[in-house]
């Protein structure tokens, strides 16, 4: 018993021990700690100091330029070039601006914006490190003025829109988009969509049917055996014009050596009109063949007639939150996919509304038909269960809001008991086709996660 007790009180005194030990060590760091966090103040400070007088410098010289060398002009970037001092003391600032930055939060673009001394502060694209407008800047190692100049040029000439023909002419055989002379057409289409086009008008509800002929016309007669990817919904076509252009190589590379014919849908004919007048001026610039048609894709999919399609796009849907019959991927309509999709074929569906992507995602997979493209999934890889976001996506005004299920579309919990079990779904990481959509770049600034899913036929 007394050795019991001996041993109680040895091991108490073993954890008194240790507890003056713990405060001994704490004792002996926190000077050092406090020493560190001197020094990094101190250094801030002095790099803040510098900073400063550096402005102040250069705006002495921007006075003396505009008094004395160039009365009632400004300071340019040539005139700095020609001062060796100037320009010493001006890429010294840009120096410091950059080290005072320090480094971008987590899940944000890496790509320092000079002229605005920070980072960019949209959200990186899906599976890489910048965002993307920023992607063609990963991996380069200087990023000069130049190389900027050039990458922004080349982006804002994808994304220009062409005013058509008076006609309406669509590119291919001379003819007006169905329904363009029977309505009011649209003339500012530079700016963005403000409202949702109903798909259930009278207008829309006519098949548009294609012949051979058609398409002959469209792809150069020859070029119609190659495989073709079909963007329903295309809007204004950025999708397509990102594949025809600087993602084509991209694409072709991430589908194995896949080289598609590219087709846009879109039910606005103004914007089809614009696309396609836009891949007649470039055509001589763009890797890839591409073609706009006009239409309601749930009425005419099957009547287009459409050749050797391989791959079929739906992305960014009007949600028709409160109107579910409006709504793009329905039953039926994952049906008219099957018919007109070969074995193998694929389907790709995203959307930033969580509650349609994952309504998307049932409807095709339900179809016995469609299965999920393990191969795509095993090459992208797969969204994380908790994505690295900022806490905004789920509540901003444009995600409030009544969401009405479609019920014809069946959810896989339907006969649990536990009728609030989540239904477990996998999200692709990122595109699939290496590209983007006008979509993508708004979510990345809005930090507003996609939900990305790929089928296959079978």
């Amino acid at each position: 018993m007394a050795s019991g007790v001996a041993r109680v009180e040895r091991g108490g005194d073993d954890d008194e021990r240790d507890d003056s030990d713990a405060r001994a060590t704490a004792t002996a760091t926190t000077p050092m700690a406090a020493t560190m966090e001197a020094d990094a103040a101190a250094a801030v400070e002095r790099l803040t100091s510098r900073i400063d007088a550096l402005r102040v410098a250069l705006r002495a010289r921007d006075d003396r330029y505009e008094a004395e060398i160039a009365p009632g002009g400004r300071s340019c970037k040539a005139a700095i070039e020609s001062d060796p001092e100037w320009r010493a003391e001006y890429e010294e600032l840009k120096r410091l601006e950059r080290e005072a930055a320090g480094s971008p939060r987590d899940g944000c673009c890496a790509f320092y914006v000079s002229r605005k001394r920070r980072f960019c502060i949209s959200r990186a694209r899906d599976g890489g490190t910048m965002c993307t407008l920023h992607k063609p800047f990963e991996g380069v190692d200087a990023v000069t003025p130049s190389v900027v100049e050039a990458v922004l040029e080349r982006e804002a000439w994808r994304r220009v829109v062409v005013t058509p023909a008076a006609d309406g002419s669509n590119g291919a055989d001379g003819a007006s988009s169905s329904n363009s002379a029977a309505r009011r057409r649209k003339t500012n289409v530079n700016r963005r969509m403000k409202r949702m086009t109903n798909p259930l008008a009278v207008q829309f509800q006519t098949p548009k049917v294609l012949d051979d002929a058609y398409w002959s016309r469209a792809y150069q007669g020859e070029h119609l055996s190659a495989p073709l990817l079909v963007d329903v919904g295309t809007a204004k076509g950025g999708f397509i014009k990102a594949l025809a252009s600087d993602c084509a190589e991209d694409c072709t590379t991430a589908k194995s050596g896949v080289v598609y014919n590219l087709l846009g849908v879109e039910i606005f004919d103004i914007l089809v009109d614009a696309a396609n007048a836009w891949v007649k001026e470039n055509a001589s610039t763009l890797k890839r063949r591409a073609h706009f048609v006009g239409c309601n894709a749930n009425v005419s999919l099957t009547a287009l007639n459409m050749p050797n399609v391989r791959a079929i796009c739906i992305q960014f849907p009007d949600p028709w939150s409160n109107k579910p019959n409006r709504r793009v991927v329905t039953p039926k309509f994952v049906d008219d996919l099957a018919a007109i999709l070969p074995s193998g074929g694929e389907i790709y569906c995203c959307s930033d509304v969580r509650a349609l992507a994952e309504e998307m995602y049932d409807v095709v997979s339900q179809n016995k038909h469609f299965v999920l493209d393990e191969r795509t999934y095993e090459r992208v890889g797969e969204m994380p269960d908790k994505p690295n976001l900022e806490p905004v996506p789920e509540f901003d005004a444009a995600h409030q809001y009544k969401w009405i299920k479609n019920t014809h579309v069946r959810t896989d919990n339907e006969d649990d008991e536990d009728k609030d079990k989540d239904v477990p779904r996998r999200w692709l990481n990122a595109n699939p086709y290496a590209a983007y959509t006008e979509r993508d770049i708004v979510c990345e600034g809005k930090w507003r996660p996609v939900y990305r899913c790929a089928m296959i036929r079978i």
